[in-house]
């Protein structure tokens, strides 16, 4: 099965006045969906900027096979976002087998009880992924900002995408607040393309993929297209994930004044 990394957004993603049907970002974020549709994976393992655990353990949600209320982890955005639905169900059975792989590697995890966050819930339902035929279960980054660690888990998990697993990684390429609602992005900021290009170098350039996404916390621009890093850091576990996938495909470019909705597809074919 490919490994996907997606852009998410905020909860506006959902409104069709903003993000129409015929819209660059809506229509990349749907072909993706229709691509995960037509697999018929086993799951979607999903791992987002918005779920940090400690710095050395991991949760997973999934803990029992009922759906958890949905985190509504946003704020300041018109009443009827706060009631968007997406229904799906859970799957103990994988949460078991992922929390196994990770302690067989000594990474400690916990099984618990929790809602999807919008940086999953949010992008799946844009993708059409509501109602999804498959389980959604939803794990957790490290609390740090260690690129290598992070890249690490993901080739933990490689083995679930020959067991029908799909593993997403949802953040954003490029993901600046602070210029974003300080009003100082009047225009597309000269870092947001330059750290974009860096990313999409190391993903399809890079004879080694998975050092050259660690080598990215040299860039000059990191700081700038990323003050924190749990945006950039699913990501890393993408890569990790992807190991030695022959393609690397970008399905989605588009930007937004100090963010980038990059996407990108690892896959065997």
């Amino acid at each position: 099965m490919p490994v996907y990394f997606v852009s998410h957004g905020g909860p506006n993603l959902l409104d069709p006045k903003d993000y129409p049907p015929n819209e660059k970002i809506a229509q990349g974020l749907g072909k993706i969906g229709n691509e995960i549709l037509s697999l018929n994976p086993r799951a979607l393992l999903v791992l987002s900027g918005h779920w940090e655990a400690g710095a050395t353990t991991l949760q997973i949600n999934s803990k029992n096979g009922i759906p958890q209320p949905l985190i509504y982890d946003f704020y300041g955005f018109p009443s009827w976002m706060y009631k968007e639905e997406f229904p799906h169900r859970p799957d103990p059975e994988l949460a078991r087998q992922v929390s196994t792989m990770l302690n067989s590697a000594n990474i400690p995890t916990e099984i618990v009880d929790r809602g999807l966050d919008h940086g999953v819930w949010v992008a799946l339902k844009k993708a059409g992924l509501a109602n999804a035929p498959f389980p959604i279960v939803q794990l957790s980054l490290f609390h740090n900002e260690s690129m290598e660690k992070h890249v690490e888990m993901g080739e933990i998990l490689a083995p679930l995408r020959d067991q029908g697993v799909i593993i997403v990684g949802s953040g954003m390429a490029v993901h600046n607040l602070r210029d974003l609602f300080t009003g100082r992005s009047q225009e597309v900021p000269a870092y947001v393309p330059m750290f974009d290009k860096q990313i999409e170098q190391a993903l399809l350039e890079s004879d080694n993929r998975k050092q050259a996404v660690v080598e990215l916390e040299n860039s000059e621009y990191l700081r700038k297209a990323h003050p924190t890093l749990e945006h950039l850091m699913p990501l890393h576990v993408a890569t990790g994930a992807a190991k030695d996938s022959i393609k690397v495909k970008k399905m989605l470019e588009a930007y937004q004044l100090s963010l980038s909705w990059s996407c990108y597809k690892f896959s065997d074919e």
